[in-house]
């Protein structure tokens, strides 16, 4: 009982200090990374988010140190929390692990491991998303579009990108503050020159508002 009392030494602070500084520089970095290579404007609740759990994830560790009845203890009570928030982007969940990982070896006194790691698997995905970019099939675009809630629209738009769209694949879904739900697709164009008549006839839909398209 004594010891929970006892103060550490300004070196063993001093340390502490310095992991979570690392932790957040590393952070930073990360979601540089993922800003950059975000096909859309990133959401900052996300990116805020990448820093908080690169932190705390070190947090943990620094904790659990050595003891195996601590990490038991902290998964139980981590256990019982639920997450609501579905990720859209498969992308979002490797930038999650990114994040932890990074956390998990600051924490675990490796930062040499931390560092590294961090900054060699930032130029790989640097790298994969200029090459994917520069060698990106002609046909793929960046659609986004709005339809009221609670409506059928589904069976609507799907006709018309059943006669122009190779495939598709849905991005990104949220409800904007007017309750009008927006869709972000990825989607790959049969024939690239008809992108223009595919725009209009989408727009064409009346309850289909603000149809945007970009080469990917």
């Amino acid at each position: 009982m004594s010891d929970f009392f006892t103060l550490p030494s300004v070196i063993t602070l001093g340390t502490y200090t310095l992991k979570l500084l690392l932790a957040y520089v590393l952070a930073g970095f990360i979601v540089i990374i993922y800003q950059w290579t975000h096909l859309k404007g990133p959401d900052k609740s996300f990116t805020d988010t990448l820093i908080m759990l690169c932190m705390l994830i070190s947090v943990v560790m620094i904790i659990i140190d050595d003891s195996i009845a601590r990490a038991f203890a902290l998964v139980g009570a981590l256990s019982i929390i639920r997450f609501r928030t579905a990720i859209q982007d498969p992308r979002d969940i490797g930038f999650v692990f990114y994040a932890l990982a990074a956390g998990m070896a600051v924490g675990a006194d490796n930062p040499a491991v931390a560092i590294l790691a961090t900054f060699v698997i930032g130029v790989i995905l640097l790298c994969m998303f200029y090459w994917n970019k520069h060698f990106s099939n002609e046909n793929e675009f960046t659609l986004e579009f709005c339809i009221p809630p609670n409506s059928n629209l589904d069976t609507t738009y799907r006709l018309i990108f059943d006669k122009y769209i190779m495939n598709d694949r849905l991005i990104d879904k949220r409800i904007k503050r007017s309750q009008i739900v927006e869709l972000i697709f990825r989607v790959k164009m049969i024939d690239p020159s008809e992108w223009i008549r595919f725009f209009n006839e989408l727009s064409n839909v009346e309850e289909i508002t603000d149809v945007k398209i970009d080469k990917v």
